[in-house]
């Protein structure tokens, strides 16, 4: 890959025109981080700036590729997280009973 040169934010790209050149709102003042940084040095960097991702740069500011949320999330959630979690977030709903009662809010 070619040099880093910044990142473009999501809601920086949503608020913009349609036409806007990408180049002009690129933010060049973002910093990448390492190889060698840990989870903890990821975690804080995208915490401490609002950021779903972060880019990880060589000593000669190459981009290497980057880290996102769900990335570290995957490292930091048990292995099995997904399938407990569909598991207990199951409701058994009586369908005959929500067509003749209708939904509530806990109000008759």
């Amino acid at each position: 890959t070619g040099r880093f040169i910044g990142m473009a934010h999501y809601q920086r790209l949503l608020r913009e025109p349609p036409s806007t050149l990408l180049g002009s709102i690129v933010d060049t003042d973002t910093q990448g981080l390492n190889p060698d940084a840990t989870l903890n040095e990821v975690s804080s960097y995208l915490a401490s700036y609002n950021l779903l991702s972060v880019p990880v740069i060589d000593a000669n500011d190459r981009l290497l590729g980057a880290v996102t949320v769900d990335d570290v999330l995957d490292h930091l959630l048990p292995e099995n997280w997904r399938h407990d979690h569909r598991e207990t977030s199951r409701t058994q709903v009586d369908i005959a009973q929500l067509e003749k009662e209708g939904v509530h809010n806990g109000t008759q």
